[in-house]
């Protein structure tokens, strides 16, 4: 027999206990936004009569506290003291092997074919005769579980923190998390500090174009009378068809600089150019790189402002950002003067991003520094954190669906066939600050005489489509021969795919033909004893039949194939705990520049029924 316990409502939307805050450990970007798709609860199980209701609530409108709830078994029992930890709920040992359960229900509310990104951690305490499982429930009548990821680590005196991330698909009425607690003498296993979180996206990645695929050929920007041009962004029509406007900025040597609104293949100026109210003599650089904020103003309707970030230290002044609406017109009460600006040399390029997670829901803003650091500001334009980023980075882009910044640098680096590269794209993870192994390249093919292949980078900006939550990036590269700029836009990310067992992962650099450093990884499969690794030239068909393709006929349950299986590349033992890598030799001069790859594992394990599961699958373009 179990026991439900409902949580009242609270009577605030928010409830802070701080010592819970400061044990938490890189939370998702979103955590504690206050938004209508985001979820943020926590329990630190401190108080004697109340430990069942949340100690932090932040929730959309539509959020039911009355269907978030604890079920427990009856030999669940509150713990007031354990191992150096205050307030904890869990199993006491009687002596003989006993089991006992705790589930969580979540509210959610469905959106038809959204994803849930779901996220919990805990402080978990097992002791030498104890064991405690913990998982997402598995409801296949409801939903997928995709590209779990789980992380351990010690806290010590026997405490570990457990962290599990999941995408379910389609996002279910709720979410369970269930743990199982077996004891199996007179020790104790308990949980502590438990924090939750859900967030619900639109899917874009389930297929999709390879990594660095060019959607949009490089475009000369002389269109715009200035052939040093520096960034780029991209604003979105309101109509149900995809339609952008391509934003640029021309700095000048004499007068104002100003930014212009180019049609969706820049080939033509839409509207005037926005004159700014900064000079060559005050901001030799002008507009450095744009950023687009998108306002939520009502269901279904939006307000996009561009910002551009203006450096005027070198007159006396402040770095600036100017806002400017999509008519081209200035909005000076939307500006941000970024007073608490570090003291970076003069004269170099930054790049410039916006989160819209960031404290809190409020925004912020990053700029990335070429010397291999980034900033995050506060709308009041202080100072919130630096980051350690790769070096070079002259453009920024943040993609706010999954959490990861990417970065465009000049910085040289060997481009296999093509020579030195100085358009080198990276990702790293917003929730940890480090880097993914994702790498990438601007359009090498472009020719630039006297100069590196494709140029070098400048601007850089990363949307994703409201139609189909596709994510594309924008980029600009100066070239030599002449002196002049070109735009074009690329596809991306690395990963994708629905599949549940293992996250596919890059590392050792982009995929150049002749590379004896690019690897394929597989991460988060503690129990994996080997791993199959395919490669395929299509995400599209295979044998005749469209893909994703899901392989329940197999048995394998919540896997799918995404890839056609051409080759398989080998078969692989773990290189260290939770990961494999593969080494892919792809031959120089192979005939695959520009050809679009798509990886994805196959794996045995024991704790998967049947033994056998695919993985997420990972996608780039050879260079």
């Amino acid at each position: 027999m179990t026991t439900r316990l409902p949580i009242a409502a609270a009577s605030t939307a928010v409830l802070f206990l701080l010592p819970l805050l400061r044990a938490q450990e890189n939370p998702p970007p979103w955590w504690r936004v206050n938004d209508e798709v985001t979820v943020s609860l926590a329990w630190d199980f401190d108080n004697p009569v109340t430990f069942l209701q949340p100690t932090l609530q932040v929730v959309p409108s539509w959020y039911n506290a009355t269907v978030t709830g604890w079920t427990l078994s009856p030999n669940v029992v509150w713990i007031p003291a354990l191992a150096g930890h205050t307030g904890c709920l869990g199993l006491v040992g009687t002596g003989t092997p006993t089991q006992a359960s705790l589930a969580l229900d979540v509210d959610n509310d469905p959106h038809i074919d959204w994803i849930k990104i779901f996220w919990f951690q805990f402080d978990a305490f097992e002791g030498p005769t104890g064991d405690l499982d913990a998982q997402i429930e598995q409801d296949l009548l409801q939903y997928g579980r995709a590209s779990v990821r789980s992380k351990s680590e010690s806290l010590g005196s026997g405490w570990s923190r457990i962290t599990i991330e999941a995408k379910l698909i389609p996002q279910p009425d709720d979410e369970k998390l269930v743990w199982t607690a077996v004891e199996n003498a007179l020790g104790t296993v308990a949980i502590d500090n438990l924090s939750v979180n859900s967030k619900c996206v639109k899917p874009g990645d389930e297929k999709g174009k390879a990594l660095g695929d060019v959607l949009l050929s490089g475009q000369p920007l002389s269109v715009t009378g200035n052939n040093d041009c520096r960034a780029a962004a991209v604003t979105e029509g309101p109509g149900p068809v995809f339609q952008r406007t391509i934003w640029v900025s021309a700095p000048t040597t004499a007068g104002a600089h100003q930014v212009f609104q180019l049609n969706q293949n820049a080939t033509a100026l839409v509207a005037p150019p926005t004159v700014l109210p900064d000079l060559a003599s005050t901001a030799p650089l002008g507009a450095q790189d744009l950023t687009v904020e998108t306002v939520f103003v009502a269901p279904g309707v939006v307000q996009q402002f561009v910002y551009a970030l203006i450096d005027r230290r070198p007159s006396g002044g402040n770095v600036v950002l100017r806002a400017i609406d999509t008519t081209g017109a200035l909005v000076p009460a939307r500006d941000v003067v970024l007073t608490g600006f570090p003291p970076a040399p003069l004269g170099q390029q930054f790049g410039l991003a916006f989160d819209p997670s960031g404290a809190f829901g409020a925004g912020t803003f990053w700029v990335s520094d070429p010397t291999g650091f980034a900033y995050e500001f506060a709308r009041s334009g202080a100072l919130l954190e630096t980051a350690t980023i790769p070096g070079g980075v002259v453009g920024l882009g943040y993609d706010a669906t999954f959490g990861h910044f990417l970065g465009f640098s000049q910085a040289p680096r060997p481009g296999g066939s093509f020579g030195v590269s100085q358009i080198n794209g990276f990702e790293w993870s917003a929730y940890d600050g480090l880097p993914t192994g994702v790498e990438f390249c601007g359009d090498l093919r472009i020719n630039n005489p006297g100069g590196p292949a494709g140029g070098v980078a400048s601007g850089f900006e990363v949307y994703r489509t409201r139609s189909t939550g596709e994510l594309r990036m924008i980029a600009v590269a100066r070239l030599q021969s002449p002196p002049s700029s070109v735009v074009y836009e690329m596809a991306g990310p690395f990963r994708f795919g629905w599949s549940q067992f293992g996250e596919c992962g890059m590392q050792g650099g982009p995929a150049f033909e002749g590379s004896p450093t690019f690897q394929v990884t597989l991460n988060t499969v503690p129990t994996t004893l080997v791993g199959a690794l395919y490669a395929g030239l299509s995400n599209d068909l295979y044998l005749g039949s469209p893909l994703p393709a899901p392989l329940t006929f197999l048995g394998m349950q919540e896997s799918y194939l995404s890839i056609s299986l051409d080759v398989l590349l080998g078969a692989f033992t773990p290189v260290g705990p939770n990961e494999f890598a593969a080494t892919i030799n792809l031959p120089p001069a192979g005939g695959l520049s520009y050809q679009p790859i798509f990886f994805q594992w196959l794996v045995l394990d024991s704790s998967v029924p049947g033994f056998l599961a695919t993985s997420q699958a990972g996608k780039t373009i050879a260079y």
